[in-house]
């Protein structure tokens, strides 16, 4: 199966956890613990979207019953693998959690809400 990463939501999301990282970047001035706090946050939501967005890409050509399937399973997998590396990123660093914690959850709100964005747009244009 061919993925066109071109008309694809991965790019997109890509792009937008791109312009995320970039932006939590002048955390640093406020100190470097909170710096690498923010930008875990932010890296861990974009690992969880951006796997999203290739789950969607790589089997949006795919029967309905069969992506229905794979995309609730993958939800399942995903959430696992997030909480533990949320959980083996706090247990075992130093870092500051109120700063990772808040990051992560804004971060993952935003770009889910993009991301959801961006299927709708998809699915209104192949349905019409």
């Amino acid at each position: 199966m061919m993925i066109n990463i071109e008309e694809g939501v991965l790019k997109k999301s890509l792009s937008f956890s791109a312009l995320l990282i970039l932006t939590s970047v002048p955390f640093f001035w406020i100190g470097e613990a909170q710096g690498v706090a923010v930008l875990s946050g932010v890296l861990l939501s974009s690992i969880f979207v951006c796997s999203s967005a290739w789950i969607f890409d790589a089997f949006r050509e795919a029967e309905n019953s069969l992506f229905i399937k794979v995309y609730i399973f993958s939800i399942a997998v995903r959430f696992l693998l997030i909480l533990l590396l949320f959980g083996i990123l706090l247990g075992t660093t130093k870092i500051d959690e109120i700063y990772f914690t808040v990051s992560f959850i804004i971060s993952y709100l935003c770009q889910s809400v993009t991301e959801m964005i961006f299927i709708n747009k998809i699915l209104q244009k192949s349905s019409s």
